[in-house]
């Protein structure tokens, strides 16, 4: 967090600088265009110092995962507690984090109106078979009042992994689950976060099996 303080304070600097250089030059109305646009720009840029941030090696108390980076997974400076939930699954059932403990778990967030997932979907349900002895999956619909939309998805695309259901819990708020879909959290058999994906994989690449492999110990 230390190191992220001090990138974020420099960045900032820059970015004064840059405004104090650019506005004595402009007039009128190019000023406020120019500010406005610069102001957006760096707001962009800093907004992936954290991914960069958490993509950096693995401290001590991580194992190594060098198919990671190929994947896109993001490492956590340190491992820490995935958040506990229990959410009513598509099919009436109550799921719970609990119910896993010992194994790996995969937990995809995705949303009936999200293209990338309902493309990612049926990739994540081709790479499951044969692996559900040694892994779970559980597929959380952030948008959960929409469940006639997401039973349609989900029998279009013939996927047998649990969905759950996301109403009014704080389940996303809890996995810091900002901006876009689909974004996947890795929970070793300790229940601890481990990693995370944001965006779309293809989930049937040789990197994928590897990564999962390297970060959960699996054979």
């Amino acid at each position: 967090m230390e190191l992220i303080g001090l990138e974020m304070g420099g960045f900032l600097g820059r970015k004064r600088a840059l405004l104090e250089y650019v506005y004595p030059v402009l007039g009128g109305e190019m000023k406020k265009r120019t500010v406005f646009s610069l102001s957006i720009l760096m707001g962009i840029i800093a907004s992936f110092i954290p991914c960069f941030q958490a993509e950096r090696a693995a401290s001590p108390s991580q194992k190594e995962c060098p198919s990671c980076s190929s994947f896109g997974v993001q490492r956590f400076q340190e491992k820490k507690q995935a958040p506990a939930f229990t959410l009513n699954s598509l099919d009436g059932k109550k799921i719970s984090l609990s119910d896993f403990k010992g194994k790996p778990v995969i937990i995809t967030f995705w949303a009936t109106w999200c293209e990338s997932c309902k493309e990612e979907m049926p990739i994540l349900e081709k790479f499951s078979q044969g692996k559900r002895e040694q892994l779970a999956f559980l597929l959380i619909a952030i948008d959960g009042e929409r469940k006639r939309a997401a039973q349609k998805i989900i029998d279009q695309n013939k996927i047998t992994l649990p969905v759950l259901l996301l109403l009014k819990e704080k389940t996303m708020d809890q996995y810091g689950v900002r901006g876009w879909v689909p974004q996947t959290f890795l929970v070793d058999q300790e229940g601890m976060l481990v990693g995370k994906i944001i965006g779309e994989r293809d989930w049937c690449s040789a990197d994928a099996w590897s990564c999962m492999k390297e970060l959960f110990n699996l054979r």
